[in-house]
């Protein structure tokens, strides 16, 4: 038979429940509903089915409570870690956004390009694309045109004649 579980709380239950109905991301709600439903007295086993995680899962969520309470718990983070520091930084990436806003930089390999030629940093296409999704911009490349392509006369189409 399993030795009862002992956890100092610091938070009631109505405090626990009320955080994880709150909490928007789903890796901090799984875990403070898991927080929840152990302070209730449900046993890890029943909890960790519950919320879908394995049983060695919630006890290391429970020694992280044990060290820092419900900040701790939270300040974890599965995956996600921020991945490899960015080449630009903040002014560069300031002066890219300016000189995609003046429609000098319109295609992402423009990216590429202008900042190996500026700033002497290479990018690979791939990355500058991350680049352009992180800084909200936008491969801006017009749709191609047939070369016997009569603009007056799919503007008189348009018009419906």
């Amino acid at each position: 038979m399993a030795r009862p579980l002992r956890i100092e709380w610091h938070e009631d239950e109505q405090t626990l429940y009320r955080l994880y109905k709150q909490e928007k991301d789903h890796q901090r709600h799984t875990r403070l509903h898991a927080l929840w439903l152990v302070r209730q007295g449900r046993s890890v086993t029943a909890v960790a089915a519950l919320v879908g995680v394995h049983r060695r899962t919630l006890q290391e969520w429970l020694a992280w409570y044990r060290q820092g309470g419900v900040a701790e718990v939270l300040a974890h983070r599965h995956g996600g870690h921020g991945g490899r520091e960015g080449r630009l930084n903040a002014e560069q990436e300031a002066a890219l956004v300016a000189r995609a806003a003046a429609g000098e930089i319109r295609r992402i390999q423009d990216g590429v390009d202008w900042v190996r030629k500026t700033y002497d940093i290479v990018y690979s296409y791939w990355g500058m694309r991350h680049v352009f999704e992180r800084l909200g911009l936008r491969k801006k490349v017009p749709r191609q045109t047939a070369p016997q392509a009569s603009a007056q006369a799919q503007d008189a189409w348009k018009k419906g004649g």
